[in-house]
C-alpha cells in the first residue's frame, strides 16, 4: 500500500510568494469564467525566468511530497480504458519524482507513459523528461492515449498548456484532470498560478476546442476530495 511521503524542510508557500515578490512586486491576479489566474508581468513583459525559477523552488521544496496516491492512479488507468481499450502511449504532466506514470505502466500493461516536469531535477527519476508542459513536442503529436495531470495548476497560460496536450493525443484520445478544493480559484497563488472549477474547467474546453471534442461527465476518484475531469478528442 502506498504511504503518502511528508518533507521535513518547510512549507513552499512562503519562500515562493517571497520570491515573487522581490522579482514582480505585489501578487498579480486575473479573474476568468469560473476561474483565476496569478500573472507574471514584469517592466519588460511576462517574465518566464521568474516563473520557471519559481516552479524550480517549489519543486526542491516538495521533491518529497507526493500528492496523488497509487490507488487514486490504478482508477485513473480504469477511466482511460473505458475510453481506449487498448492505449499504447500516454503522458503524465508535472510528476516530480515520476510516481505517477510508473503507476500508470503498472496498470496498463504494454503502454508506454512518460512523465515531464520543468525542474531540473526531473531527469533524475524513470521515465521523466524535463519539459515545460506549455509547449507542444513533434515527438509526441497525434500519439498519445491519455494525458494526465493532477499538477495543471502550474499553469501560467492554462489555454496555451492544454492546447498543447490535445495536439499530442490521438482522435479518441482523452485528457484526465485530478480536481479537488486545492485546484479551486480561491487557491491559485505564486507557486500554483492556475484555479478553476469544474464548472469552469469545462467551460474554458468547450470554448477553446469547440467542434474538436466533449466534456465528458466527471468521474469520481479514489477519496470523496477528488474528482477527475474527463476531456475527449473527436
Amino acid at each position: 500500500m502506498f504511504k503518502r511521503l511528508f518533507s521535513a524542510k518547510p512549507r513552499p508557500g512562503k519562500r515562493i510568494a517571497e520570491m515573487y515578490r522581490k522579482s514582480l512586486g505585489k501578487t498579480q491576479y486575473t479573474s476568468l469564467d469560473g476561474a483565476r489566474l496569478v500573472g507574471f508581468e514584469g517592466k519588460d513583459g511576462f517574465d518566464y525566468e521568474t516563473y520557471v525559477a519559481l516552479q524550480n523552488e517549489a519543486n526542491a521544496l516538495k521533491l518529497d511530497n507526493q500528492w496523488v496516491s497509487e490507488e487514486q492512479v490504478a482508477n485513473l488507468a480504469k477511466i482511460v480504458l473505458k475510453f481506449r481499450s487498448a492505449p499504447n502511449f500516454g503522458l503524465c504532466h508535472g510528476t516530480r519524482q515520476g510516481y505517477e506514470q510508473a503507476w500508470f505502466r503498472a496498470n496498463l500493461p504494454g503502454c508506454d507513459v512518460i512523465g515531464t516536469d520543468i525542474a531540473e531535477s526531473a531527469t533524475n527519476f524513470e521515465n521523466t523528461v524535463q519539459w515545460d508542459f506549455h509547449e507542444p513536442n513533434p515527438d509526441w503529436a497525434g500519439r498519445a492515449d491519455f494525458v494526465y495531470s493532477n499538477s495543471w495548476d502550474h499553469a501560467f497560460d492554462p489555454e496555451r498548456a492544454f492546447a498543447s496536450w490535445f495536439e499530442a493525443l490521438v482522435p479518441g484520445g482523452v485528457i484526465l484532470l485530478d480536481h479537488s478544493k486545492s485546484h479551486q480559484p480561491d487557491r491559485a497563488n505564486e507557486m500554483d498560478p492556475f484555479g478553476a472549477t469544474l464548472e469552469g474547467l469545462g467551460r474554458l474546453f468547450e470554448r477553446v476546442f469547440e467542434g474538436q471534442g466533449k466534456v465528458q461527465p466527471v468521474e469520481p476518484g479514489v477519496m470523496d476530495t477528488v474528482a477527475t475531469f474527463v476531456f475527449q478528442k473527436t
